[in-house]
């Protein structure tokens, strides 16, 4: 038998999604948002040391090489520290680090840190978004912008404008209000 060098012809992918192939042109930029995210994951790694480290802890006490205390003290710091960043992650949850806008301005393309620190994408409608001035209960010291949507009004992503790049403040003030 002879050996292949071509291979079969490819199935037919689906169609390619539009928004796939637009310019897009960024409105917003938050400068922290890799700090943000980089203490976000730092959780995980938090919790791998306080899970090795206490066990082994206890054993060197047990053993006589470290005072009782020790396993106190590297519990106690491991747990609190672990509380800090997990309560960090859960306010920096769905915090919005670039904003961007197509060509046609009726799209909008989202990307916000999740709880474990990843970059998410998200697609919005700019007919879709809740503008601030519709909200029930607007940020008394404006810090932090909701972003809410009409169609789903269960995510709430987080908008630190005061903090944040506006590239284009016309439109931005246009989609989110002042």
């Amino acid at each position: 038998q002879r050996p292949r060098f071509f291979s079969e012809p490819a199935a037919k992918s689906p169609a390619p999604d539009p928004a796939a192939f637009t310019e897009w042109r960024t409105v917003y930029s938050l400068p922290a948002i890799r700090f943000v995210a980089a203490l976000s994951r730092l959780k995980v790694y938090q919790a791998a040391i306080t899970v090795a480290g206490t066990p082994i802890a206890f054993a060197l006490g047990q053993a006589g090489h470290v005072t009782a205390d020790a396993l106190g003290i590297c519990t106690a710091i491991g747990v609190s520290g672990l509380a800090t960043l997990t309560l960090f992650s859960l306010a920096a949850s769905n915090l919005v680090g670039f904003i961007y806008v197509n060509e046609q301005q009726d799209l909008l393309k989202l990307a916000y840190v999740d709880f474990w620190g990843r970059r998410k994408e998200t697609m919005v409608a700019t007919e879709d978004l809740l503008p601030s001035w519709e909200l029930r209960t607007p940020s008394p010291l404006r810090i932090v912008l909701p972003i809410c949507l009409r169609s789903d009004p269960k995510p709430r992503y987080k908008l630190l404008s005061r903090f944040g790049e506006v590239r284009d403040p016309e439109l931005f003030e246009g989609l989110f209000g002042d």
